[in-house]
């Protein structure tokens, strides 16, 4: 009898050949990046993202430096990514309405109020976010938001 439950520990449990993926659901790995980033915690966001991510704020291009949209990639980007954001933006609101996701893809949306650091105006957007999940990490992050309100919040 005990070797019946053993087998059945091994087929069936943690360590089996059904055992359940070690790897969070896209959906956690999203809810966990937006605690973290809630919390102010970069080295806790840092750790969302996988080390060969690719982001891409607003538009896909290159960047200048210091620019906020265009793309980032691997960890340095994203780091780049979060300074970047702190060196524009005083975030007075930024909420998270749904997150959905289907086996490695996960979107989500909400609304946001920043005020631009350079002008002191108000950047108020809805936005969406669609990532792809590798390993538990954000492999792939492309975020939108109303851009026309950054470069009207912009100007001075």
């Amino acid at each position: 009898m005990k070797s019946i439950v053993v087998l059945a520990t091994l087929l069936f449990g943690s360590v089996g050949l059904f055992a359940k993926s070690a790897s969070p659901s896209g959906e956690k790995v999203l809810e966990t990046f937006f605690s973290e980033f809630g919390k102010g915690n970069a080295v806790g966001v840092l750790n969302c993202f996988h080390p060969e991510t690719t982001i891409t704020a607003v538009r896909t291009e290159n960047r200048l430096e210091n620019q906020l949209y265009g793309t980032y990639t691997g960890i340095a980007g994203a780091e780049e990514f979060l300074k970047n954001m702190g060196s524009q933006f005083d975030t007075k609101k930024f909420q998270v309405d749904h997150i959905i996701g289907k086996k490695d893809w996960v979107f989500a949306s909400g609304s946001f109020l920043h005020v631009l650091k350079q002008t002191g105006k108000p950047f108020e957007s809805e936005w969406a976010l669609k990532v792809q999940i590798k390993n538990g990490k954000i492999l792939f992050y492309h975020f939108y938001e109303d851009s026309a309100s950054f470069v009207i919040a912009s100007k001075k």
